[in-house]
C-alpha cells in the first residue's frame, strides 16, 4: 500500500510523499494522476475544482475495498476538523476528493447504490449529533448531507457515466465533497453575481457534456429542489429511486462492499 487509508492529504503534500511517489503502480497513484489529467483539460465545466487541483489546494482521500465507510468517515472527520475554522471564502479552493477503491466491472446502477450504500454507512458512524436546525428528510428543499457537525455537499461520480461526462472522474467511484456553505458564497441563487457563475458553470457543462444536460439542477433552498437528485446525476442506465436512498440515522448494512483485486 503506497497511502494511508483514511487519512486526509492535502495534494501538495501527498505529492511530496515518498510512499506515494515510490509507488507509481498503485490504484492510488494512478486514480489521482487521471483525476488530474481530466481536469487539466481546460474545458472541464468546474473552474473551482480545476483551481484547487491547479493549485494542489484540494484534499485527498483514498478508501479501501471492504472498508469504504470506515475510511471515508475517519478522513472526512478529519476534514472537517480542518476547514471548520476557516471562512468559506477562503476554503472555496479546498474541497475533499474521495476515491473508492472499487470493481471497474460493475454497472452504472451498481456504482450508484454502491455509493449510496457507502454514505448510509459514513453516516452511522457520524461521531456527532444532526446538526439541529437541518432537516433530516431528503425531500426537504433544505436538506444537506450532514458530518461531524457540517452540512456538506456531495458530488458524486462514477466510472459508468458516459452522458454525464463531468461526472466521469476516472476508474473508481469519486466523491468531491464540500462544505454546502461554499457554494453560499460564491454561486448564492439569491445574488446576481452567484447566478451568473452558476449559469456559466451551466454552459460549460452543456458543451462538455456535447449537449446533454441533467434535468434535477437547481438551486438550493428553491422549493422545487431536492439537494439528493443533484448528488447522483441521471443517464440512461441509471439507478432511478423514487425516494432518496439515503436516511438519517439509519443503521449501516452489513452487506459486503464491491471489491477489486489489487
Amino acid at each position: 500500500m503506497s497511502t494511508g487509508y483514511g487519512t486526509c492529504y492535502r495534494l501538495d503534500a501527498l505529492e511530496l510523499a515518498a510512499e506515494y511517489v515510490r509507488n507509481t503502480r498503485h490504484w492510488t497513484f494512478k486514480a489521482v494522476e487521471h483525476f488530474r489529467s481530466i481536469l487539466a483539460n481546460p474545458e472541464f465545466p468546474c473552474l473551482f475544482g480545476r483551481k484547487a487541483v491547479n493549485g494542489a489546494t484540494c484534499h485527498i482521500l483514498f478508501a479501501r475495498a471492504g472498508q469504504l465507510a470506515d475510511d471515508i468517515a475517519m478522513g472526512l472527520a478529519d476534514y472537517v476538523r480542518i476547514v471548520a475554522p476557516i471562512p468559506p471564502k477562503q476554503r472555496i479552493g479546498s474541497p475533499l476528493v474521495v476515491f473508492l477503491e472499487t470493481a471497474a466491472d460493475c454497472t452504472l446502477a451498481e456504482q450508484q447504490a454502491l455509493a449510496w450504500k457507502v454514505l448510509r454507512g459514513v453516516h452511522a458512524r457520524d461521531p456527532q449529533p444532526w446538526p439541529q436546525g437541518i432537516p433530516t428528510d431528503p425531500d426537504d428543499n433544505a436538506w444537506s448531507f450532514c458530518f461531524a457537525g457540517m452540512p456538506l455537499f456531495i458530488n458524486m461520480n462514477f466510472p459508468g457515466h458516459q452522458q454525464m461526462k463531468s461526472r466521469n472522474l476516472g476508474s473508481h467511484i469519486t466523491f468531491v465533497i464540500n462544505p454546502r456553505a461554499n457554494f453560499d458564497e460564491v454561486a448564492n441563487a439569491n445574488t446576481e453575481s452567484g447566478q451568473r457563475i452558476r449559469e456559466r458553470i451551466r454552459e460549460r457543462v452543456h458543451h462538455y457534456n456535447d449537449g446533454v444536460m441533467p434535468d434535477t439542477l437547481g438551486f438550493f433552498g428553491d422549493a422545487d429542489n431536492f439537494e439528493w437528485k443533484q448528488y447522483q446525476l441521471q443517464e440512461a442506465g441509471s439507478l432511478n429511486p423514487s425516494r432518496c436512498p439515503f436516511h438519517a440515522h439509519a443503521a449501516h448494512s452489513a452487506t459486503p462492499d464491491i471489491l477489486i483485486e489489487t
